[in-house]
């Protein structure tokens, strides 16, 4: 996921600074290529969002029941990215909040019918993204680059 921050760690010497430069520019260069970055993409699906509210959306139209802390754990980012993020989205009328009959001080949250249409599209637009980038590969590098792209996310 591209909106998850990663954990700061102590520098790692065996990775050249050539390497890390060289990873950087390949992700940048994939962003722009493909307009992954949400303020690109004046007039899209992307459109007056934010990439944590993307990432809301993600975990939000999974399965499950979603608290804020629930979410914020789910996407790594502190409760109060959170509650910003839900409070631009119910503003919108993406999401809704609601506390349940058997314990009133729990808040779940889920996306508006608006919102889940949203979602659908928002999947469907990374989904096109991501054959439009394997489709440059052989059916052999997408297998390859697939398990080596795996190994850096924790998920």
């Amino acid at each position: 996921m591209l909106y998850k921050k990663m954990p700061t760690t102590p520098r790692n010497k065996s990775i050249e600074d050539r390497q890390a430069l060289a990873l950087h520019q390949v992700i940048s260069a994939l962003m722009r290529e493909f307009r992954l970055e949400p303020g690109l993409l004046a007039g899209s699906v992307y459109a007056d969002l934010h990439a944590n509210d993307i990432a809301l959306f993600e975990v939000l139209s999974g399965p499950g029941e979603w608290n804020v802390r629930s979410v914020a754990q789910a996407i790594s980012v502190p409760i109060t990215t959170v509650s910003s993020a839900l409070d631009r989205l119910e503003r919108k009328g993406l999401i809704a909040r609601f506390r349940i009959p058997e314990d009133r001080r729990i808040v779940r949250l889920s996306l508006t019918a608006h919102g889940r249409r949203l979602a659908v599209s928002l999947e469907k637009t990374h989904i096109d993204n991501c054959r439009a980038m394997l489709a440059r590969l052989g059916a052999k590098d997408r297998e390859q680059f697939l398990d080596m792209a795996s190994k850096l996310t924790s998920g």
